[in-house]
């Protein structure tokens, strides 16, 4: 249902007449983080480091974003969304009308619910309202796979310590280093269909209806407040590198603390030779001598503060390549022999 939200989120908000093909991918690869760092420990993680590239193409009044394991495919004539699953090889159908019922629905329950909540439970607290977001145009170009572009870095920061006091307080910080074209080859088509789309769904471009504010009012004047400042970020992304940070602990890394160990191994080594022990015991075992030294208790460390430090808990590329101008009419159609279940979001209106 996420990915069904996002697409609508994208297309209302969408800016053009649909007349071509029109079609181009992006591959998204991560590149490096604590995260991926973890994954070597995983069984069947390795799959994580895998480039993932999914294609959006247009071809008439119907638009597809399509991988390796799914599809959705947006008829604006016929006014129908299709999820097509090919590991599972079924596909589900919902309708604009009834998915603007099942929202509404929603909406209703989600209503209902905040209704039967009694005084003396505490508010809904909007996640939103730690959220900072900026964008900054850095004034920097560089031509990108024949294409001009700017950049622009935006930065969506969570939580975190007030300004000038010690790093204690956990945050979470993510920026978004993009290299934008004002338009590529072909993309207009895009935004034509946005345009075509966001006449046929204005309702989800209310306050009410606005898919990204899950339905409550508070959290929408959030997403249009964030909204505002991202709309400083012109044209088309070309090449992303998005990165996440967050805070952990100070304290020697795994490599570190292997080290020190070998060192005071080697320390203990050291004085035990000092000692005059042998591998028979040698003086060390007469009368005790030195044995006495050794079980001593030592004195209790005073433990260290702990600390935080930012660290990189994930960084990934996502780029776009292979514009064309023509379209393979079959992937807007579904594989023959796939089963038909019912939509999911038809199953979240009722429950």
């Amino acid at each position: 249902m996420r990915r069904i939200l996002i697409v609508l989120a994208v297309l209302v908000l969408g800016g053009a007449a649909v007349s071509a093909d029109f079609s181009y991918s992006q591959t998204t690869r991560i590149t490096g983080g604590t995260l991926l760092n973890m994954t070597r420990f995983m069984p069947g993680a390795g799959q994580i480091k895998e480039p993932k590239t999914h294609t959006i193409a247009v071809k008439g009044g119907k638009m597809v974003t399509y991988d390796a394991d799914s599809a959705t495919i947006i008829d604006a004539d016929a006014e129908t969304m299709t999820q097509v699953d090919f590991k599972k090889k079924q596909y589900a159908v919902i309708t604009f009308a009834e998915m603007k019922q099942a929202m509404q629905a929603m909406r209703a329950q989600l209503a209902q619910a905040q209704a039967a909540q009694t005084p003396q439970q505490a508010p809904q607290v909007n996640p939103l309202d730690a959220m900072k977001v900026t964008v900054n145009e850095t004034g920097q170009t560089k031509v990108i796979s024949g294409l001009n572009t700017k950049q622009y870095i935006l930065t969506m920061e969570m939580g975190g310590a007030p300004a000038g006091t010690p790093p204690t307080t956990p945050s979470n910080k993510t920026t978004m280093d993009s290299w934008m074209a004002p338009t590529l080859p072909g993309y207009e088509e895009v935004t034509a269909f946005g345009v075509k789309m966001a006449s046929k769904m204005s309702d989800l471009a209310t306050p009410g209806m606005n898919p990204m504010a899950m339905f409550r009012e508070d959290v929408a004047a959030s997403v249009k407040t964030m909204a505002a400042e991202m709309s400083k970020m012109s044209g088309i992304p070309v090449y992303q590198t998005m990165t996440m940070t967050g805070m952990q602990a100070s304290g020697p890394s795994a490599g570190e603390a292997a080290k020190g160990a070998a060192v005071d191994a080697a320390g203990q080594a050291a004085a035990g030779a000092a000692l005059g022990r042998s591998r028979l015991g040698g003086l060390a075992g007469i009368g005790g001598f030195g044995r006495k030294k050794q079980e001593e208790s030592k004195p209790a460390e005073q433990a260290a503060p702990v600390t935080l430090q930012p660290v990189v808990l994930m960084e990934q590329v996502t780029e776009i390549s292979s514009l064309a101008a023509t379209v393979d009419a079959s992937k807007f159609a579904v594989p023959t022999g796939f089963k038909q279940v019912e939509h999911e979001m038809k199953k979240l209106a009722k429950q």
